[in-house]
């Protein structure tokens, strides 16, 4: 794991974006994730 300081401060615009994009990406898959299990259940 990267320091959270680091990519706050001093890492500069390219690896908040990297940070961010990541963060998208887990938050998107998440809610799909959600949404398959809570269509699973409801099948049962």
């Amino acid at each position: 794991m990267m320091n959270y300081n680091y990519m706050m401060g001093g890492g500069g615009a390219g690896v908040m974006l990297f940070a961010w994009i990541i963060y998208v990406l887990v938050a998107a898959l998440l809610m799909l994730g959600i949404a398959a299990l809570w269509k699973y259940i409801n099948k049962k």
